[in-house]
Formats: structure tokens, sequence, C-alpha cells
């Protein structure tokens, strides 16, 4: 006798897992489908600024930024797969990327935001042949960092000046292998999405205890990678040292980050250049609603301000420039509904006449307020 077994399991409000198999008395149950996941977050997000970029809003014909903004944060559908070897991943449809000490710009603005990765910024299929090993091809998001692409993956609305040099997502290959405490990546890309492949990415990481971990990311692209929409200078190598540990209601994330874009005949670049960024990532966890979110950076070019290399200023703000953040954001949760408000303050030294901050570029420094609101079920 043979009959149909199927279930469905309801998770938030936009995510559900379906199974069905066929039950033969006399027959061995055969393996079953493929488990599909769907879920998806909308959030919306507005800004006030003090003391605005006055280049890099393309929604601009001066480049100037405005001083209000808001605009639609993400508007994202996950869908995944897996079954016993073999999973899927796909995340569709429109996000931003507001940055702070950085001019914003609209959700669906040329040259930014979704237009720099599309309406698919990732997607991936997975081979995991037991349970240590694992091979990953796709879009992936980059293995450096502790900021996630998305506003709502984060302790802060806006991403910092940390995550503003490290690659977003790149295509590419990778490799991962777990055992015990250790845990190793070696990948294959096309660096900061400039669709050549040459850059190796790799990763070592070592669980100290239950909940803490220890890890080391290494991102070298070509020493020839020309620039494009996603990194001005984009033939520069990245080694991160990251730390994460869970105290109590406490989570610290303290990382840094070494660039370094070497001297290249074929890009004018003349001598190597190098930056770096210190960064403390937290969070506070008064209850199950409440949180507080934090996050202080020291960001540094090695290069002495006179330098006019091409490649002499990987910040942003002109050779020999440095720039201190912090942000505070506090957020609010019942249900899939999420509240969060921001407090963030850049401040510059030895930036470079024009491409500072406020109308002239002459600022040293920018207050940026924000909110945000959203459903992630």
């Amino acid at each position: 006798m043979r009959y149909l077994v199927a279930s469905m399991m309801l998770v938030g409000t936009l995510s559900f897992v379906f199974s069905a198999r066929c039950v033969d008395a006399a027959v061995p149950t055969p393996t079953p489908p493929p488990a599909i996941t769907v879920s998806g977050v909308y959030s919306i997000a507005a800004f006030h600024t003090d003391g605005v970029n006055p280049t890099g809003a393309f929604d601009r014909a001066n480049g100037a930024d405005l001083a209000n903004r808001a605009d639609i944060s993400n508007l994202l559908v996950t869908v995944s797969a897996a079954s016993k070897k073999l999973s899927f991943g796909a995340t569709v449809g429109a996000y931003a990327f507001p940055t702070l000490g950085s001019a914003l710009n609209p959700t669906l603005q040329a040259h930014a935001n979704t237009a720099l990765y599309g309406a698919v910024p990732l997607v991936d299929i997975a081979y995991a042949p037991d349970a240590h090993l694992s091979l990953k091809i796709g879009k992936l998001a980059t293995l450096l960092g502790e900021e996630s692409n998305f506003t709502y993956q984060n302790f802060n609305i806006e991403r910092g000046i940390g995550w503003a040099l490290e690659p977003t997502i790149s295509r590419g290959v990778r490799a991962r292998y777990n055992n015990g405490r250790w845990n190793i990546a070696l990948e294959e890309d096309d660096g900061y999405y400039s669709g050549h492949f040459g850059t190796i990415a790799a990763s070592l990481g070592y669980a100290c205890s239950p909940t803490s971990t220890l890890s080391f990311v290494t991102f070298v692209p070509p020493g020839a990678s020309a620039p494009n929409p996603t990194a001005g200078i984009a033939n520069r190598a990245e080694y991160n040292l990251l730390y994460a540990t869970q105290v109590r209601k406490w989570t610290l994330q303290p990382y840094l980050l070494f660039v370094r874009s070497p001297a290249s005949r074929a890009l004018g670049y003349a001598r190597n250049e190098s930056a770096l960024a210190a960064v403390l990532l937290g969070s506070y966890a008064a209850s199950s609603r409440f949180s507080l979110g934090f996050r202080y950076e020291d960001a540094r070019n090695a290069s002495a301000a006179a330098d006019t290399g091409a490649n002499a200023d990987l910040l942003g703000y002109g050779p020999g420039s440095a720039i201190q953040t912090f942000t505070l954001t506090p957020s609010y949760r019942i249900g899939a509904l999420f509240l969060r408000a921001e407090f963030a303050r850049a401040r510059l030294f030895a930036s470079a006449p024009g491409i500072g901050f406020g109308a002239k570029g002459q600022g040293r420094t920018q207050t940026r307020i924000g909110f945000e609101i959203g459903v992630e079920p």
C-alpha cells in the first residue's frame, strides 16, 4: 500500500519549509526532496547629516550630498534549498550601503547600492561531501571583516570605514574545511568584482572557547588590477586579524585591517602605499528586545600629505589623512518588527582641501543621525 505524507511548517511570516515523501509498507522510503526555505526583510532608513560630503552623490549634478535622505534600505528575499550533500541559495531584491563618512545615494541610483552588484547580489551552489569539507561557487560575500553587507545584519545601520576598505561581494570558488576548533577556507575570485579571476583569499580560524574565535584572513588581487565602480584602487591586498567573543550580555568584535597597494607600472603607481584600520565593534543586549550597538574606528593612510602617487590615498580623504569614527545604535525588536536609531560622528585629520566635509570640503567633522524601521520575519 502506498500513500503520500506532506508537511508544511511556517517560520515567521515569510518563511516556510515544505517536504513530501511517499511511504510504501513494502518498499524502503526514498530520499526526501530538498527542503526549501524562503525568508525576507523590508526596511526603510532616514538620515540627517551635518557636514555633508561635497562629492560622491551621483543623483546631484555637482556631486554634493543632501543633508536629508530617506529611502528603502532593504527589500530582499532569500531562497535556499538543501539536500543531503547539495545546497543552493540566492538573495534577490534592492538594498543600500549607507556608510559613515561617505555620501549617501538612492537605493536604485546608477553607480551605487543595488546597481553595483545587481538585483541578485548573492547566489551560490554548494557541495558538502562530508561533515568537514564544503565547496561553493557563485557570487559570494567576502571572507574579510566583521560587518556584513546589508544593514539589518549589523549592530549599526551604517557601515564603517573598515567595511568601506574591504571587498564586498566577489564571484568565485570557495573551499572550506572544518575540523574540531579549526576552520580553514581558500578562495579564488574576481577581487573587487572585476570580472577577472586571479584574486586569492584565505582564512584561518580557531575557536578559543565556545564563545570566542580568533581568525586571520588575507585577500590578494593581481598587482595590475584596474579600478572599477566598486574600488578606485583595486590592486590593494588586505590582511585582517579578527577576534570575537561573548561575555554575558556583551558581544565584542575587535579587528585590525592592514591594506597595501603595490607599485604597478601598468597602473601608474610609482610606489607601494598602505593604510591601517583598528576597529572595535560591539553590542550590549539589555534584554531580548533592547540592545545597544557601538563602533569605534581609527584608520590612517601611511602616505605623507605631499605624496602625489595615484594610489597614495586609500581612505578617500587625501594622502596622509586619517579618520576616527564613533557610532552608537540603540535597537528595539518586538516580534518581526525592528526599530533602530543611530548617532554617528566622524573626525578627519590632515584631509586634502575640497574632499573633507561641508559644502566646500574644508570641514573636519561630520555628524549623522539615522533611523531605520523594518520587518524581518
